[in-house]
């Protein structure tokens, strides 16, 4: 009886933070499942860039200003081609790992917390292997 209160426990608390990816903020470095895609949003600390873990997301989106520097706090959506919505998060780091299918992908993503940063799109292919990088800059955040 025990052990089945706390796999009921587990599967419950799995499913609220799933559920809350697509309500609020996602956890930081908490690898989370939205809708069936392996999602992380992590920051830039040297701990969180040399994490192991995030070498088997083969797709990492960064966000940064218009002088190169990391942006933190982001709205994501992540799309196919087509324009069908696969994931929409709130991210209050700089990057968003996703583990993703080949094809090709339509990342839109707008900074939380920075108006007039706007919102910018981008076209990603993931790679068959290895990790790849796709940068979203906001250049007028750089001034903001």
């Amino acid at each position: 009886m025990r052990v089945m209160q706390l796999a009921l426990g587990a599967a419950l608390a799995t499913t609220l933070i799933v559920l809350s990816a697509k309500a609020g903020p996602i956890p930081m470095d908490n690898p989370i499942s939205i809708d069936g895609i392996d999602t992380v949003c992590t920051g830039i600390g040297d701990e969180a860039q040399h994490d192991p873990r995030w070498a088997a997301y083969n797709t990492r989106i960064e966000f940064s200003n218009g002088g190169q520097q990391y942006l933190s706090g982001a709205h994501v959506v992540l799309g196919d081609r087509h324009g069908k919505t696969l994931a929409s998060l709130d991210c209050s780091g700089a990057w968003v790992l996703f583990k993703l299918s080949p094809g090709k992908y339509k990342v839109t993503a707008t900074l939380t917390g920075q108006a007039g940063a706007g919102t910018k799109s981008t076209m990603i292919t993931p790679p068959a292997k290895g990790q790849k990088r796709f940068i979203i800059a906001f250049p007028l955040a750089s001034n903001l």
